[in-house]
């Protein structure tokens, strides 16, 4: 009997935003946070200042994905617990 515990397939990296003011600012960043390989889900919340980007585990850091908003004007500041 395997008695150790299975790693989930995915991981959520949580954000506070900066940047992001509007439904279409939070399409944009869905958008483009969407494309990148390994991102499953992105939930903005405009009003909240988080972000939330479920992806496939260790397809890509919370950095990269904040990286890939930079040349937008949005910022992804990881959330720490």
């Amino acid at each position: 009997m395997n008695t150790q515990a299975t790693l989930p397939a995915t991981e959520r990296f949580r954000f506070t935003t900066t940047g992001i003011t509007c439904g279409g600012c939070a399409n944009s960043v869905r958008t483009i946070l969407g494309r990148l390989p390994g991102v499953l889900h992105v939930q903005v919340d405009v009003a909240g200042h988080t972000a939330e980007v479920e992806v496939e585990r260790g397809s890509i850091t919370a950095e990269e994905l904040a990286s890939a908003l930079k040349p937008s004007g949005y910022a992804l500041i990881p959330a720490h617990a």
